[in-house]
């Protein structure tokens, strides 16, 4: 059994044979002191699109992308991208998050935090604000949380649970009946609030309170 260390930072178990060379692990990763231009270029196309943008590591992001790679042509017009993109930093959208779901960003403008621990507690604060309260069965901030808000009126019952990844990702489910996903993505105060408020009819009081206090705070 090996240990290693990811990317974040984070410590785990490595199963695999010690011949195993991981490719997206070899990389070394710049740090959070981003300078403020790459802050600001991020924001203003967050402004202009009205999507969250993100601040990612550009040698990931080069290996990402060179990964899905199909044709000479565009490995060519990579080539040159990385030659034009030496020590900076990659701005990119939720899509990016896709050829690689487990990645992390430096920045983000939905939180405008660069450090990632801060960025994880405001999530949780905001998430416990609502009135939901961890799972039992929580192990910590490097694995999946899953936090539950029920309410009870009568015999009436409803339930909503958000299982929040490490990296910000969420899913939001809904149960009345049965569960079902009402929200996935990135965190977003404004689509989580969204989402629950199509969705709830017992607990829609305190969603609205919920949405008024933290517009307010």
């Amino acid at each position: 059994m090996n240990i290693r260390q990811l990317p974040d930072g984070a410590i785990e178990e490595d199963s695999r044979p010690d011949r195993h060379v991981d490719q997206e692990a070899a990389f070394s990763y710049e740090r959070s002191n981003i300078e403020q231009r790459f802050i600001d270029e991020c924001e203003r196309k967050a402004e202009e699109s009205g999507e969250t943008h993100f601040l990612f590591d550009t040698k990931l992001s080069r290996f990402v992308k060179r990964k899905n790679i199909l044709s000479k042509e565009d490995k060519r017009e990579s080539d040159l991208s990385e030659i034009l993109e030496i020590d900076a930093y990659y701005i990119g959208t939720e899509a990016d998050f896709s050829m690689m779901p487990s990645r992390f960003s430096y920045y983000d403008t939905e939180t405008k935090l660069k450090d990632r621990y801060e960025k994880y507690s405001l999530v949780v604060e905001f998430i416990k604000s609502l009135g939901f309260v961890p799972s039992e069965f929580n192990l910590g901030p490097e694995m999946e949380q899953a936090y539950i808000l029920e309410t009870r009126e009568g015999e009436e019952t409803e339930k909503f649970v958000i299982r929040l990844q490490p990296n910000l990702f969420l899913k939001l489910m809904f149960q009345n009946e049965g569960f079902e996903t009402i929200y996935s993505g990135f965190f977003s105060i404004r689509k989580i609030f969204e989402a629950m408020q199509d969705s709830a009819s017992l607990s829609k009081n305190t969603i609205r309170e919920s949405t008024i206090k933290n517009i307010l705070s």
